[in-house]
């Protein structure tokens, strides 16, 4: 029984075994959608945490308010519904603020929430959480009964260090496209606040002295922007297969980049009106 593991052990052995399983499904459903093979989850390898962070979640909370099931089983499902909710939103939320994107999105669906979570989710988490808590948990417990508590020992620190080394190296793949991310933001903000600025002050811009000002803004503007695209061209062709892999799977990332650059070029646009010479050209 659970008795001769480990406690912190046989929780750490469920985060990995669910995280897998997790992964498996996803990667499953991703590939059969788009008729290819997809390496789902942020992870380069077969682990997607966030399953795995859920199971433990609802092995800790819901299984001990699980008896008598007549009595429990809405606590069980209402409650399940909030956990994970709660699990899934401040995921996306942490990995927004730590890479400038968005790993999902369901902002358009029925009953969302800032585009983290939504109605249609929320079901799919009350069915899993009935699911793990009378059906799924009960057999991880028989299943425990067979594996050798040194064993389980081995595959948790087997499992530890290939997770370590996975997270390090997605780490460093997802800080490249987060400073991209945080360079086209800057010059988003760049283009914004100097063009509400100088549109108020075109007319007196072009015929005064601080003409050179304005030239050689748009001159840095236009160096950072082409930088910005070939940078956009160098994470989407990177010899880095988890920066590529990121950037396919994850539609997101790339589709907040591409935004980006759609964004300062509209503004950049906008900007030439108010400042051309008497022959229409950007100074």
């Amino acid at each position: 029984m659970l008795e001769q593991y480990n406690p912190i052990i046989n929780y750490i052995f469920l985060f990995f075994m669910f995280s897998g399983i997790g992964w498996a499904i996803e990667s499953t459903y991703r590939s059969l959608g788009e008729m290819k093979i997809i390496n789902s989850g942020f992870l380069y390898g077969p682990l997607c945490p966030i399953y795995g962070t859920g199971c433990l979640v609802f092995d800790l909370c819901l299984v001990p308010l699980s008896e008598p099931i007549g009595k429990r089983l809405w606590i069980v499902i209402l409650l399940g519904i909030v956990l994970a909710d709660t699990v899934e939103y401040a995921t996306s939320w942490i990995m927004e603020k730590l890479f400038h994107a968005r790993w999902w999105d369901y902002t358009g669906n029925f009953l969302n929430l800032h585009g983290r979570i939504c109605f249609r989710h929320s079901c799919y988490w009350a069915l899993f959480a009935f699911l793990y808590v009378y059906f799924i948990a009960p057999m991880y417990r028989l299943l425990l009964t067979y594996i050798n508590p040194t064993i389980m020992y081995i595959c948790v620190g087997v499992f530890f260090a290939v997770f370590t080394v996975d997270l390090i190296l997605t780490l460093k793949a997802v800080a490249d496209i987060n400073k991209f991310m945080k360079k086209l933001s800057g010059l988003k903000q760049t283009v914004s606040n100097f063009g509400e600025n100088m549109k108020e002050k075109a007319g007196i811009l072009i015929s005064s002295p601080e003409e050179s000002k304005l030239i050689e803004w748009k001159n840095e503007v236009a160096r950072q922007y082409t930088d910005i695209k070939n940078q956009l061209n160098t994470l989407e062709n990177s010899d880095n297969k988890n920066i590529r892999r990121i950037f396919s799977i994850y539609g997101s990332v790339k589709n907040a980049a591409e935004d980006g650059i759609y964004e300062v070029e509209s503004r950049w646009e906008e900007l030439k009106s108010h400042f051309t010479d008497s022959d229409g050209e950007m100074m």
